[in-house]
């Protein structure tokens, strides 16, 4: 059972990987632009005025650092996860990153991948054997001895 639940962990962190990855991918050569959204976000009833004042104040003035930030690091996190290398940390910056779309009432999968996100950190410990830092090991032991 533990196999199974540790080979499902796998899936999920593969699927969470792979979709971050080609959402980083999609907005690094789509043109993603912050421009529109800061508008939004200031008019939206659903995103708590705190995260307005963020957004205004911390994203709006220089978005054009953030428009390569935000795909880089989802690009790097979906990496991470697919190869297994820092997953741990991977899986907190998308769960910090999901809230973040949550917060600006970008309702779409976001919830989901969120859900894939807590798994992930939550069973850290069943996922090391099946990570880079594992396999790395492994073929350190072989050429050792």
């Amino acid at each position: 059972m533990k196999k199974i639940f540790q080979i499902l962990c796998l899936i999920v962190r593969f699927i969470s990987g792979f979709i971050i990855l080609m959402q980083g991918y999609e907005k690094i050569t789509g043109g993603f632009s912050l421009e529109g959204l800061t508008k939004v976000i200031a008019q939206n009833e659903d995103s708590p005025t705190w995260y307005k004042q963020f957004f205004e104040h911390i994203i709006a003035p220089y978005t054009t650092l953030w428009e390569w930030v935000i795909p880089l690091g989802e690009i790097m996190i979906g990496l991470a996860l697919i190869l297994g290398f820092l997953q741990y940390y991977a899986a907190l910056f998308g769960i910090f990153i999901m809230i973040n779309y949550i917060l600006a009432d970008m309702i779409f999968t976001y919830p989901m991948q969120l859900i894939g996100f807590i798994i992930i950190a939550l069973n850290v410990e069943r996922l090391r054997n099946v990570s880079a830092h594992a396999f790395y090991k492994m073929f350190m032991k072989k050429e050792a001895g």
